[in-house]
């Protein structure tokens, strides 16, 4: 006779393994660089404040370090996830922050958390670098982090997410071209159709800081050349080194 032994379920249920925490080993694609982020999850809880924390400008090829940093703002959601990923360039990670590099297909690896961390004062971080590409540029670091109440539930917790643009090489300072003004428009003379001196952008008859700063913005490529069409003197659809010079002297001496 072959003996035969039946399981009470609730008996079962002591031996199963405990339910593991939704995403707490980390998750890829929810920075927001592919519109998704870990809000498609999670709710119920108070969104965060999230930012990235290095510098703004590194050299083709240079190494930085950078940190992510997670506020709670509610007392309950004790502990943070996160997931970064960037436009280019490699990300790493850095010894004792609690991270992993995964890779994604099509597309640079991404960092996240190996478990949730537990906050310090309200805050968890992590360090990482990023190693600029080869080819200047403007790169973004796009971040998520989910502030979370360990609860094992997706509920009760909030996401937020932030951008950080990084600016590689040569496109920091605008390359000077050979592109002239019109014949004869010395800098600091009203030129064009509309009449307008160049780098006067609202037409009041003057050249100020602020409109000097939109020219190298729009130089740089952070704006459009609608912001300010009259620093493109010689009407080609870009601001140029020439056109910069003639705006600053405008500003100086005026536009008449």
């Amino acid at each position: 006779m072959v003996a035969m032994f039946v399981l009470s379920l609730p008996a079962a249920a002591a031996f199963a393994p405990p339910a593991l925490l939704a995403h707490s080993t980390g998750e890829t694609l929810h920075s927001g660089k592919q519109g998704s982020t870990c809000a498609a999850c999670h709710a119920g809880g108070v969104a965060p404040a999230v930012q990235f924390i290095g510098p703004a400008a590194v050299e083709i090829g240079e190494s930085a370090t950078y940190r992510f940093e997670v506020q709670s703002m509610a007392a309950k959601q004790i502990a943070a996830g996160f997931n970064v990923a960037a436009s280019g360039g490699l990300l790493g990670t850095l010894p004792d922050q609690g991270e992993q590099l995964i890779p994604v297909p099509g597309s640079t690896a991404e960092l996240t958390h190996t478990q949730p961390k537990s906050n310090v004062d309200m805050v968890a971080d992590w360090g990482f670098t990023w190693t600029a590409p080869p080819t200047p540029g403007t790169y973004t670091l796009f971040g998520a982090g989910n502030s979370v109440n360990l609860n094992g539930q997706p509920t009760g917790d909030r996401s937020n997410t932030a951008t950080f643009q990084v600016v590689v090489g040569d496109v920091a300072v605008p390359t000077p071209t050979s592109t002239p003004l019109p014949t004869g428009t010395p800098p600091g003379v009203r030129t064009g159709s509309s009449g307008q001196c160049v780098g006067d952008c609202n037409g009041d008859g003057t050249v100020t800081v602020d409109e000097l700063i939109t020219g190298v913005n729009i130089a740089l490529g952070n704006l459009s050349i609608d912001a300010c069409s009259a620093l493109d003197a010689n009407r080609d659809g870009m601001v140029e080194i020439n056109e910069l010079i003639a705006a600053v002297a405008a500003a100086l001496t005026g536009c008449s």
